[in-house]
């Protein structure tokens, strides 16, 4: 069941989405993204960066598939505490994330972040980028696509991109389906095909090699995995 990525479409990705659902949906993932490592992960990566950074510049960071932007959110918040300058781009596709995530940006009345409804695969910003961060995004796309997004990537983004997502385990299956037993049925089938369309260390390092023979993938904290070209 594991031993190979599944295929298959979640229905949150679905042009028809109840956005009922889609909200329930993206509450799980603040929380899994809180209690799972997700924004563990992406903190980790840029304190890394930004600390060996001289750069009097904000760090401009281009968040691929940002949803409700609750990790752009909650990082702005650890930068602005730490003196680290970001701004963040938030890119999806799907309008009820766009408008959801501008709803929470003007809530928190947060002026360095940008959200953008467009297609990653044709996406193509007026200014490069230093950074891009895809958490839980990667796991949507076929092995042929990441090849052809990290390509594409490379025309503006200067310094690295982090993959975030997703550990490819029977254990993270299994306190997933206790996480989601209150949930809708469509929220159970979306978060329990996540984790099988999620990754193996060792399987992303060899994708991620193809691109830059100096990447690396790790396992992290809980049921992450982290990639960076």
């Amino acid at each position: 069941m594991f031993k190979e990525r599944a295929r298959g479409s979640e229905f949150l990705d679905r042009p028809d989405a109840d956005p009922r659902l889609v909200e329930q949906g993206y509450q799980f993932m603040k929380v899994v993204n809180r209690i799972g490592g997700g924004i563990r992960v992406v903190r980790k990566f840029l304190e890394q960066e930004l600390s060996q950074s001289m750069a009097a510049d904000a760090a401009t960071v281009l968040d691929i598939g940002a949803g409700d932007c609750d990790i752009p959110l909650a990082i702005t918040r650890w930068a602005d505490q730490r003196g680290y300058k970001v701004r963040f781009t938030c890119l999806d596709h799907d309008p009820k994330a766009v408008e959801l995530a501008q709803d929470r940006i003007a809530r928190c009345h947060c002026h360095t972040i940008q959200v953008v409804q467009a297609d990653v695969f044709t996406y193509r910003p007026p200014d490069k980028f230093d950074y891009a961060i895809g958490s839980m995004t990667f796991h949507h796309f076929t092995d042929e696509e990441i090849d052809t997004l990290l390509i594409h990537l490379r025309g503006f983004v200067r310094k690295a991109v982090l993959i975030n997502d997703l550990h490819r385990c029977l254990a993270n299956y299994m306190v997933c389906v206790l996480l989601v037993l209150p949930l809708d049925r469509e929220i159970r089938h979306d978060a329990l095909l996540s984790i099988r369309r999620g990754f193996k260390p060792r399987e992303l390092a060899r994708r991620l090699a193809k691109h830059d023979p100096m990447a690396v993938a790790q396992r992290m904290w809980f049921c992450r995995v982290a990639g960076v070209v």
